[in-house]
């Protein structure tokens, strides 16, 4: 490894013991194919087989081969972002490290790479697995993802992926992100392209997915496309500005996107609330409640957000409250109990339920089901408001802690920040 790769190819790897061998074997004859200096990087995300063992038998033979081994189980998209990160190639490739991806599709990876793309994404158009419970859900949540952020692409969850390295490694990558690299690319303005590849049954081993990630990937899609439009690049436009657009950026600094995506929520309360107001019920102040709420939640996010721009030395509390305490993901943390308060607040319209309550709590109906809605939109905002901070503090934490790395140059341990 004396000679620096242009090649990269990244596999996280969990419990693969039978797996490893024959897929570095794989990856080893395409790109001795395609002729380019290269590395391949192994991420053992703390498996409990035998799969570093193998790994480091073959690292002591293969001087392309590097491992790099997590101290305790860190998730896929930790293992894909220490790959991105120890990798030294101009061009990455990551993939699974199941055998179902096929290193024989690297080289259309990269021609398409060459054509001016700087994220090429493979798509499993015949996928190889379970019909109900991985082909349909996968299905679904691509064509959400792509209706919702514009990015259409069918096959999200492709680990199939090739990228330029001065790209990729702009994107931060946490909290089963990899899901999200198309995009979350478009972040740092990356052009994307998609071609078919080819996909194989597992033969070895059990998948680590089932049906209970479906209402996480919900959320995520919901917080992501608040992410992209709070902090994606957009080019100046050379038209005139409208009053409004004038005016907007009098009240509002041009980069100031969460306090404005703040008042755009909130501004629908304001007119319930004033259309309500007549009534005098808390109906009508609780929506004026959120509207209120909802600015000094945009204020305060886009004061943390211009905090971590400036990159002070210490993560402000709050920041730390979101990343370790709701280990980057508050969206899910405050998601489940924020869906429960609005259920709760539409069975009490029911006039059963709501008789019901009157008697037991001494209030009217409409000011339970007003005081459980108000509560549930507030709790969610707070989650939704909380990624953006994780986001903006992204690059300062890491989520793994590398035990291990190998390669014929250097063999020891090294450890690095984990949250």
């Amino acid at each position: 490894m004396d000679e620096k790769p242009i090649l990269s190819i990244v596999v996280p790897v969990y419990n693969e013991e039978d797996n490893v061998r024959p897929l570095f074997e794989k990856i080893q004859s395409v790109c001795e194919a395609i002729g380019d200096a290269y590395e391949v990087l192994f991420v053992d995300d703390g498996s409990q087989d035998k799969t570093f063992a193998v790994l480091s038998e073959l690292s002591k033979q293969e001087p392309q081969l590097a491992v790099i081994r997590f101290k305790k189980n860190a998730g896929q998209t930790a293992a894909m972002a220490a790959g991105f990160e120890f990798a030294r190639g101009q061009r990455i490739i990551s993939m699974d490290g199941d055998l179902q991806n096929d290193p024989g599709d690297m080289p259309q990876l990269l021609g398409k790479l060459d054509e001016g793309y700087d994220l090429v994404c493979g798509w499993r158009k015949e996928r190889q697995d379970t019909f109900l419970t991985r082909r349909v859900p996968s299905i679904i949540a691509n064509w959400i993802i792509a209706q919702v952020t514009g990015v259409p692409i069918h096959d999200n969850g492709c680990s199939l992926k090739a990228y330029r390295a001065s790209v990729i490694k702009q994107v931060p990558l946490y909290g089963e992100m990899h899901r999200f690299i198309p995009a979350m690319s478009t972040v740092v303005g990356a052009r994307i392209a998609e071609i078919v590849v080819s996909h194989h049954p597992r033969r070895f081993g059990k998948s680590k997915y089932g049906l209970g990630r479906v209402w996480r990937v919900m959320l995520d899609i919901i917080a992501f496309k608040f992410i992209i439009s709070v902090f994606t690049s957009r080019p100046k436009s050379q038209k005139p500005k409208r009053l409004w657009q004038r005016l907007s950026d009098v009240l509002f600094n041009r980069e100031q996107r969460a306090f404005r995506a703040a008042a755009i929520l909130s501004l629908p309360f304001f007119i319930l609330g004033r259309i309500l107001f007549a009534t005098a019920n808390i109906a009508s102040f609780s929506c004026f409640g959120v509207a209120v709420a909802l600015l000094g939640l945009g204020w305060l996010t886009e004061n943390k957000i211009q905090q971590a721009k400036r990159k002070l030395p210490e993560l402000g509390k709050l920041a730390r409250f979101f990343i370790f305490r709701c280990k980057r993901r508050p969206v899910r943390l405050f998601g489940p109990t924020s869906v429960m308060l609005l259920i709760l607040g539409g069975i009490l319209f029911i006039p059963q339920v709501g008789s019901l309550s009157l008697k037991v709590l001494k209030i009217t109906a409409l000011n339970l089901s007003s005081i459980s809605i108000t509560t549930g939109i507030l709790v969610f905002c707070f989650g939704l408001f909380g990624e953006l901070i994780a986001y903006a503090n992204a690059k300062r934490v890491k989520d793994y802690t590398v035990e291990t790395f190998l390669n014929t140059n250097n063999e020891g341990t090294c450890s690095e920040s984990s949250s």
